[in-house]
């Protein structure tokens, strides 16, 4: 499939960013500041409900140099199987190359110590 074929079929490429997304371990946000785009222009791809084809196209080559995809790797990307049985939650799905700043490593600590504070006293 060509690239300029990609805007007609909006929801399949919204379906396997999706999936690409979600596999790679990339929430919304942390995805949408690594490919430099807006946290709502990545939900309207991720919608199929972008409109304009130039923005589309921009948008998407962004998307899949961080994926390090090419359109037919995308096209042809099937989701990893879901884990039913598993009860595990993780609440930080950053990639794991990720490092967290020196103001949010701060914040995160004190967080913690106004929960450990909660738990004393309630």
């Amino acid at each position: 499939m060509k690239f300029d074929e990609l805007f007609e079929q909006r929801s399949l490429v919204a379906s396997k960013l999706k999936d690409c997304i979600r596999d790679m371990g990339y929430t919304k946000v942390s995805f949408a500041s690594q490919a430099d785009i807006s946290r709502p222009t990545l939900d309207k791809l991720l919608n199929g409900s972008i409109d304009n084809k130039s923005s589309f196209d921009r948008h998407l080559q962004k998307i899949l140099k961080v994926l390090n995809m090419t359109v037919e790797d995308l096209i042809l990307y099937h989701a990893a199987p879901t884990k039913v049985a598993s009860a595990t939650v993780f609440s930080q799905n950053a990639p794991e190359d990720h490092k967290m700043s020196d103001t949010a490593k701060k914040q995160y600590d004190l967080l913690l110590d106004v929960i450990d504070l909660c738990a004393i006293y309630y």
